[in-house]
């Protein structure tokens, strides 16, 4: 049975040193053409990065199975309460 469009996993993505950060950004939002939520770059070992990238649809479908964390409290959230 042939994957479709709900069933495709996340592309791998390898581990960048810090000069190269920009550019696997990049080539993920040309990869995948639709409109990005978020972003995240976490440190690994040794000065390497992995950089995730999450589009709307990939954050919906997250949301509707009940997986997404609520944000945490911000120092903003603090001083208005």
């Amino acid at each position: 049975m042939p994957a479709g469009p709900e069933t495709k996993k996340r592309p791998k993505v390898p581990t960048v040193p810090l000069f190269l950060v920009p550019k696997a950004i990049q080539e993920q939002i040309k990869q995948r053409g639709e409109s990005i939520f978020t972003i995240f770059v976490k440190r690994r070992l040794h000065h390497q990065y992995r950089i995730y990238v999450e589009t709307f649809s990939e954050r919906s479908r997250r949301a509707r199975k009940g997986t997404v964390k609520k944000p945490e409290s911000t120092v903003q959230d603090v001083l208005d309460v």
